[in-house]
């Protein structure tokens, strides 16, 4: 059996790109992706790969002690981790298999099964996008200096 790896904190490097002291976010640029070949969720996760990635939002309660270009660490826990897969690929997935089961049920069409269940994984994804601030509070990264 294979061993499987047990990350109890997701870390990742950027450099600040942008601070907005009154909201108090801090927009950091990730710049760690290439060291993202150890990490277990490397294969679903949308920073993993080469070169710079998007923008990451961070609020914090003091943005005055960050600066523009500065090294930093953005440091996530398990539970963000866990919680990020069952979103983003466990409820789609049985959305998809149950809508195409019940449509091939109802109907016997499996390229009708087939439509209603892509139909459905693209409604639950915009779905997710038009309630990305009402999910956002439970993906909060801290952010650290780096020494």
């Amino acid at each position: 059996m294979e061993d499987i790896e047990y990350v109890d904190r997701i870390e990742h490097e950027g450099i600040i790109a942008g601070i907005n002291v009154k909201t108090g976010e801090i927009k950091v640029r990730l710049t760690d992706a290439d060291d993202c070949g150890g990490c277990p969720a490397a294969a679903v996760c949308s920073i993993s790969g080469k070169g710079d990635k998007e923008l990451v939002r961070v609020d914090t309660l003091h943005p005055d002690r960050f600066s523009v270009g500065e090294r930093v660490r953005l440091v996530g826990t398990e539970r963000m981790h866990r919680r990020a897969i069952v979103i983003g690929t466990v409820i789609p997935c049985v959305a998809m298999l149950a809508v195409m089961v019940a449509v091939y049920l109802l109907t016997g069409s499996q390229p009708a099964a087939a439509l209603c269940g892509l139909g459905a994984t693209i409604f639950f994804f915009v779905l997710l996008y038009l309630m990305r601030d009402r999910v956002r509070h439970e993906f909060r990264f801290a952010i650290e200096k780096l020494s």
